[in-house]
């Protein structure tokens, strides 16, 4: 259990140094193509508070039409739980937007797409990336990824999609926790 908990945290922790190491070897700029950069405490409020809402009204969507619930977590030793919820709440969020929202938002935007086209196709791909679930849940985990993107152009910073995806997490997580 060990072993496995700790992959579930190294992978997404290597995974961001190489890509991190490799776009700074490209030149890419971390600030300004990755968005690596703070957002407006106010803008970034807002889309937290938006965020807030918009998980609220998913949970509403979920329970209502009966779609996949965050499956409960076996009684973990703590020093498990906290790997797990470091993995799952934090480093894994900020990998899945390094990538999606930041390596493939910009390449997207700078193309005929646009950022609009951006952000549909960079949803797209990442819902489909949640093959696990159900097609209502992808189709919901599409639109958050929507949001998400948003969130991104409108910031300039990918620090505010990071923060929402990881208070999704963290809250799916004290769902599973049944806190």
């Amino acid at each position: 259990m060990f072993v496995s908990t700790l992959t579930k945290l190294a992978i997404p922790v290597v995974a961001c140094l190489v890509i991190l190491a490799v776009t700074r070897k490209r030149g890419v700029s971390w600030r300004d193509d990755l968005g690596l950069k703070a957002a407006s405490p106010a803008g970034a409020a807002g889309w937290l508070v938006l965020w807030l809402a918009w998980v609220a009204a998913s949970e509403f969507v979920i329970e209502r039409f009966g779609l996949q619930q965050a499956e409960a977590w076996p009684a973990y030793p703590p020093s498990i739980l906290v790997m797990r919820i470091v993995a799952i709440g934090m480093a894994g969020p900020f990998f899945e937007e390094l990538v999606a929202r930041g390596v493939f938002f910009n390449l997207f935007r700078r193309t005929a797409l646009g950022p609009p086209g951006a952000i549909i196709i960079v949803a797209l791909g990442w819902a489909l990336s949640h093959y696990r679930y159900d097609l209502p849940t992808i189709a919901l985990v599409c639109a958050d990824g929507v949001l998400l993107g948003l969130a991104r152009h409108q910031s300039g910073s990918l620090w505010v999609p990071i923060s929402m995806h990881v208070v999704g997490n963290l809250i799916s997580i004290g769902q599973s926790l049944r806190l």
